[in-house]
């Protein structure tokens, strides 16, 4: 049977969305008051989850070529209240790569989700291994979603360099259009959606590149004068001859002074 390439590259995207609203409606019921003595229960549940998180930020930002100064998680803030909270401390240099990192947890954390239910509905596995797992990916639930200041790094990202950052997202969708003609004319799809991101991701860099590559050899042609005619600097290629100092008569030396 076929099937359309453009559903099966935005399945997984859907299940982010519902993952990310899932969370968010979670979130809004984690309240003291609501949960009553069930609270610090969750809480030790979301704090495994802020770990999670945090964790994959640090993989993101490796992924994306560089290296965090420092990763960081507290049970406590800063007026010693409990709240589980985290921080990776590095800088982005562009908006892909925020936007990549902001978005890491949810990435990351929705394939974890997964893993722990085909573990928790699986009979191969003891059941104190699936009712550990099933905490597990209730704790990651918890913390899945960027939180407010990642949000907010997207448009300080956007804003450093808007020209570069439309240029990237023109690339992106430049990809993305580019693998779905292709899958479309091959009739092919992917059996791991993992793949669809490699495509795309290899894509871009093509794009990329091809784009940097013409731009250089456009700036070799208008940086040369074809009217006058070229010398070869041929010093560049000769290696300097040695040539040793005259030793001086020290005794005319004193005399000539």
């Amino acid at each position: 049977m076929y099937l359309n390439p453009m559903e099966n590259m935005l399945e997984e995207p859907l299940l982010f969305l519902i993952i990310l609203i899932l969370v968010l409606l979670l979130q809004s019921v984690l309240k003291e008051h609501i949960l009553g003595p069930f609270y610090p229960i969750i809480l030790r549940l979301a704090f495994i989850g802020v770990i999670v998180h945090e964790l994959s930020h640090y993989i993101m930002y490796l992924v994306v070529g560089i290296k965090p100064c420092g990763i960081s998680v507290r049970w406590r803030d800063g007026r010693g209240e409990r709240s589980p909270s985290g921080s990776v401390v590095s800088k982005p240099r562009s908006f892909l790569q925020t936007f990549l990192i902001v978005f890491a947890p949810l990435y990351i954390g929705t394939w974890l989700i997964f893993l722990c239910l085909e573990v928790v509905f699986s009979a191969f596995f003891h059941p104190l291994i699936r009712f550990g797992f099933a905490f597990f990916g209730l704790s990651i639930l918890f913390a899945a979603n960027p939180s407010s200041p990642d949000f907010r790094n997207l448009p300080w990202a956007f804003k450093q360099d808007i020209m570069h950052s439309l240029y990237q997202i023109l690339l992106v969708t430049l990809s993305v259009l580019i693998l779905w003609g292709f899958l479309v004319i091959s009739r092919i799809y992917f059996t791991l959606d993992f793949y669809y991101y490699l495509a795309i991701a290899g894509i871009y860099f093509v794009l990329k590149y091809s784009v940097i590559g013409i731009h250089v050899f456009n700036q070799k042609i208008r940086s040369r004068h074809f009217k006058k005619v070229r010398q070869i600097p041929y010093k560049r290629f000769i290696r300097k001859r040695y040539k040793p100092r005259r030793k001086v008569n020290l005794q005319e030396e004193y005399l000539g002074e």
